[in-house]
């Protein structure tokens, strides 16, 4: 990246020809080569993207427009010193799953790295029958949660599975309080189909 001084090209920010682009860094102009954007197309990124996609629609439809959320996901992203919002998507994308078995007779479900603590971590489900969200009775953090790590749970078919952090807090909730705008993420990334599959429970 190379500095000039110059008071023709102060305040230029555009690209010359496809050469040499013209911009501003901290108020400081700077001049660089022209690179043409890549714009990678393979299933693996596209898997990602979508995954991202649907982690931001999330955001807006669960949280956004609800300020006192809103605000317990900021108050947990303040020591990174960064929005509420960076730090869901953040915690949303981090996610890597094993092998998922989400039948009805043999739930498995491996949560082998994820940016939320150990302490906060855990797969929550939406149970069907009962209109519910449950939480593990006990079990947080990286492991394979199993349909025994929840009290009252019989999974069925469309039940939902979510990755959440249970100690973001809104009004007087405790940990222990299941709900949506705790998930951050319930999709796996298909990279044989460029796209995120929804964690569902299966007959």
């Amino acid at each position: 990246m190379a500095k000039w001084k110059s008071p023709l090209f102060s305040d230029i920010r555009n690209k010359l020809g496809e050469n040499v682009v013209f911009s501003m860094w901290k108020g400081r102009p700077y001049m660089r080569s022209y690179v043409v954007p890549a714009n990678p197309k393979s299933l693996k990124q596209q898997a990602n993207r979508d995954q991202m996609a649907k982690i931001v629609a999330m955001y807006q439809a669960n949280i956004k427009g609800d300020e006192s959320i809103a605000a317990a996901w900021d108050v947990e992203a303040l020591p990174a010193l960064i929005s509420g919002y960076n730090r869901f998507c953040s915690y949303g994308r981090k996610v890597t799953l094993g092998v998922l078995d989400l039948s009805a007779t043999t739930i498995s479900i491996p949560v082998t790295a994820s940016a939320i603590p150990a302490d906060r971590l855990a797969v929550m489900v939406y149970d069907l029958n009962t209109t519910t969200y449950l939480l593990p009775t006990s079990k947080r953090g990286l492991g394979t949660y199993t349909e025994a790590d929840y009290t009252g749970w019989t999974p069925a078919a469309g039940d939902l599975i979510y990755i959440a952090d249970t100690k973001v807090l809104d009004g007087e909730d405790i940990e222990s309080t299941a709900a949506l705008y705790k998930a951050v993420n319930h999709w796996k990334k298909n990279e044989a189909t460029g796209v995120a599959d929804a964690m569902v429970v299966t007959a």
